[in-house]
Formats: C-alpha cells, sequence, structure tokens
C-alpha cells in the first residue's frame, strides 16, 4: 500500500536540527487557526494530532488504509463507481444509483485500543432538504443535511453510543463546474471522523441517502479520502 505524500510519521535514529524544528513549528502554528479541524476537549486524545492540516501519526498507531479514489484499485464498496470526469471535482468513488446505500466492511489488525475511520462524503447538486446518513456496525450515528446555501449550516443529528466518538467539518458550498446546460453543480464536502474504542475485528461503514421527498428524484453523492488509522495497545510495564 502507498502512503500518501504529506502523512507525518515519527522518526527514530536520527538527531533533529532544533532550529529547523523551532521554524517549522512557529509556520505551523501560523497557520493553524484555519487548517486544524478541532472538537470540544480531549479531541486530540481521541481523533490524534494534526498538524498544518494533515493528519501526524505517533509511535503507537499505524496507517492500515488510504484512498483518494485518484489511484489504485477500485475500493471494496457494495456498490457505486469511480467518476473522474465532473469539472473541479477530481476523482472521487460516486453512489451508483444515488438512491441506495453504500456499504464498506473495513478488517482491522489485532491488538488495537482504537480504530479511527476519516472520510469526505460529497453532496452535488440539488440536495435541499435531503440528507446522508452515516453508520457503524448497523446503528446509525450521524444524520447530516445539506441545505445549498452558503450561510447555512444544514441540521446535523447526532446518535450517542458507547465506544463510539464522531466529529465532522462542512464546508461551504462551492461551484464545481458547468453543466450541459447554463447552470453550474454545487458541491457540499462534509469530512467525517470515528474513532472507535476497543473496536470489533470487522467494523461495518454503511451511508445511507434520505430524499427529502418521496417523489424527489435522487441527488448525486460521493465519497472521498477514506483512511483508517489503528492505535495499538501499548505494552505493559
Amino acid at each position: 500500500m502507498r502512503v500518501p505524500q504529506g502523512f507525518l510519521f515519527a522518526q527514530r535514529g536520527f538527531t533533529p536540527d532544533w532550529m529547523l524544528v523551532t521554524v517549522g513549528v512557529m509556520a505551523a502554528v501560523l497557520i493553524a487557526g484555519s487548517l486544524i479541524r478541532t472538537a470540544p476537549g480531549g479531541s486530540e486524545t481521541r481523533f490524534g494530532a494534526h498538524m498544518g492540516g494533515l493528519r501526524a501519526l505517533s509511535e503507537t498507531e499505524r496507517l492500515i488504509l488510504f484512498e483518494d479514489m485518484g489511484t489504485g484499485p477500485d475500493p471494496a464498496w457494495s456498490g457505486g463507481q469511480r467518476r473522474h470526469d465532473l469539472p473541479g471535482l477530481g476523482a472521487v468513488w460516486m453512489a451508483t444509483p444515488p438512491d441506495a446505500p453504500l456499504q464498506r466492511d473495513i478488517t482491522l489488525p489485532d491488538g488495537i485500543s482504537r480504530a479511527i475511520i476519516s472520510f469526505d462524503l460529497i453532496a452535488i447538486d440539488a440536495w435541499a432538504g435531503a440528507r446522508l446518513e452515516v453508520a457503524v456496525q448497523g446503528r446509525t450515528i450521524l444524520s447530516q443535511s445539506f441545505p445549498s446555501d452558503a450561510t447555512a449550516h444544514g441540521q446535523r443529528r447526532l446518535q450517542q453510543a458507547d465506544g463510539i466518538a464522531l466529529r465532522s467539518l462542512r464546508a461551504a458550498p462551492r461551484q464545481i463546474g458547468v453543466t450541459s446546460g447554463a447552470e453550474g453543480l454545487i458541491e457540499e464536502r462534509l469530512n467525517v471522523e470515528i474513532a472507535l474504542d476497543q473496536p470489533d475485528p470487522l467494523v461495518r461503514l454503511t451511508l445511507t441517502p434520505q430524499r427529502a421527498t418521496p417523489d424527489q428524484p435522487a441527488p448525486a453523492w460521493a465519497v472521498d479520502n477514506l483512511m483508517v488509522i489503528a492505535k495499538d495497545i501499548p505494552p505493559e510495564g
């Protein structure tokens, strides 16, 4: 598996240039306010650290899976297809048909204390009143609507679950291209992070679209940047 460029790993066996480290930290502080995603207290302990918008892995964390949809074989979702022909969107895994859920089984290694699953949900055009639901092991933990309005935040409903923590960040809607007519397409992106304590060896992730009304055509949506990080149980003593 190819590790994506830009990830920060704990390195061993070298002597750091502390002046260079200090300059790097100061630069990170200057841009952290706009790039580091935050949640209520204790989020770094649960979800791990970010630096400059990138995920930093500690010595007890391992990257298990990363899919940016731009390279590699087709991912093991229950349906959908790779799309790279929407202007301004890049390569994504598109739900096909759009009214069907996407399901993914994720195998985790033995002897881990926590798994962190993150991904981007992408709602494309005509999502007023509709929503996407996220479930783990058959239990819905997030329901997010997309109002297609840059001044609104949509409605987010979180379901509490033992051993599961969740945080999300919704980006403002943006125009990504022009259709065959004169109207442009609108993208709304939701980054989702799920922390599972003492996870099962096999985790089932399900993403389900819900229409605003039964007679409304199902709007387009996709998933991108799926990443799974496992945190090892520290040795005793």
